[in-house]
């Protein structure tokens, strides 16, 4: 089935388009947050808080123990014996029998704290501040991110510029050295015209070239954040360049800086309530089982053989309340409940320096940025004059009224005036980055390229 004519233009637009604007500042970004590393560490960050999270929470749970032993133990002794050593260790009792028998024991302990006070409830919040802090810190990071990359996508557009201004000026010296070669045919102007015109021409050439060699090192560093080359036809769509934005003034009040500082701020308050709550006792539901057997019996008679001891079997259980109550821990929670109270200040005073900061740097950037609209449309009718005297010295040229070096010059007055011109957009577009980096925003300026 074939396209009908209009149906295949409609397409072949379509892929120009995408051919075109395939590789926007919007699509590198896209590229940037699925391939740059730095990303997958965020997220490693934020699993980290998660899982510290969960482990907060596991000392609430019942604490349930469980051991088993069978061994060969010695049965001198007065009234029983005993280790020395850390946890329970069973052994046989007192008897006649100087030969070492067997024994068996396993035991089940529980511990339980059934009243915490809230400090669960507590522990649960700060493990949300904390997932969420680092899921602030990776915005920050992505705003960080965007800033570099929007930097070095403009750096890249303004060397694309000034690739086609210099082309430009290339064409306008190639006009000059065909006049020049065409007068001096004439013999109305002398043949050294022509060389004066060749040697700026050769200017205009290794300006040029050192510029395409600037430009080649910018991809690569856009390859850093992509990992992909981009491609000369995205680059060549210049006109987003030199058309401004109609930005909004907006505060800096969501900033991630200052986001982070209100989630450290919240943990060190969920901090110094739980410290308060530190000072109360436990209370805990203890449980336990045991089952023990031994090789001596209950007249005293001790078997050696490991058969027999199964024979002898004692099994206990035990539930109860517990109470611990540390008066260490009113003092330690005094003395850290101050030093919270001092590291919460510290971090309102930080929150207020970093808010300043950022909305006075703000505010110069606006006021930078509104000036530099203002330069713009100054140094746009500067180069449209400059141009227009440049068409007047040209025709004057070749009317033979003036020379060529006075042509030459209103032609480096016209270079210098234009390069002006695109040095303003260039300042007006680091400010444009700077704006959206203290409000936190690169959606308007991606969307424009």
């Amino acid at each position: 089935m074939f396209l009908s004519k209009k149906h295949f233009i409609g397409l072949l637009l379509i892929l120009i388009n995408q051919v075109a604007f395939g590789q926007s500042l919007q699509d590198l970004w896209e590229k940037t947050a699925s391939y740059y590393k730095g990303f997958d560490l965020k997220k490693q960050q934020i699993l980290m808080a998660k899982q510290d999270s969960l482990d907060r929470l596991i000392k609430y749970r019942p604490q349930v123990q469980v051991q088993a032993q069978q061994g060969l133990s010695s049965l001198s002794g007065t009234s029983g014996t005993f280790l020395p050593l850390p946890g329970i260790m069973n052994s046989n009792g007192n008897t006649v029998n100087s030969d070492p028998i067997f024994n068996h024991f396993l035991s089940s302990t529980l511990n339980w704290d059934i009243v915490n006070f809230g400090k669960k409830q507590l522990d649960k919040e700060i493990g949300r501040s904390q997932i969420q802090q680092s899921q602030t810190d990776q915005h920050l990071f992505e705003i960080q991110i965007q800033q570099k990359l929007a930097e070095r996508y403009l750096n890249y557009q303004y060397l694309q510029v000034l690739e086609d201004w210099f082309n430009k000026h290339n064409a306008r010296y190639q006009s000059i050295l065909q006049l020049t070669i065409g007068l001096a045919k004439a013999g109305v102007k002398p043949g050294a015209d022509s060389l004066l015109a060749q040697s700026a021409l050769n200017q205009v050439h290794s300006n040029l070239t050192l510029l395409e060699g600037q430009a080649e090192g910018a991809k690569f560093l856009l390859h850093e954040f992509t990992g992909e080359t981009i491609q000369e036809s995205a680059s060549k769509n210049i006109s987003p360049f030199l058309s401004l934005i109609d930005h909004q003034d907006l505060g800096v009040n969501m900033h991630p800086q200052l986001l982070i500082k209100d989630e450290e701020a919240n943990m060190l308050a969920l901090q110094e309530r739980k410290l308060a709550k530190d000072k109360l006792p436990r209370i805990m539901l203890l449980g336990g089982l045991a089952s023990r057997s031994s090789s001596v019996t209950s007249s005293g008679e001790a078997l050696t053989d490991y058969g027999q001891l199964y024979d002898n079997f004692a099994n206990n259980y035990y539930v109860g309340l517990g109470l611990t109550w540390s008066l260490q821990d009113l003092w330690q929670s005094n003395s850290k409940q101050r030093s919270s109270q001092l590291q919460l200040r510290n971090v309102n005073l930080e929150k207020e320096l970093i808010n300043n900061e950022l909305s006075s740097q703000l505010q110069n950037v606006q006021a930078q940025l509104h000036a530099a609209v203002r330069g713009i449309d100054a140094s746009n009718k500067s180069r449209k004059e400059a141009e227009d005297a440049y068409q007047l010295y040209k025709a004057r040229y070749e009317g033979g009224l003036i020379n060529l070096s006075e042509l030459l010059q209103v032609q480096d007055v016209l270079l210098q005036t234009e390069k002006q011109n695109l040095n303003a957009y260039m300042d007006y577009w680091k400010l444009y980055v700077q704006l959206s980096y203290h409000q936190a925003d690169f959606n308007t300026l991606f969307h424009h390229f």
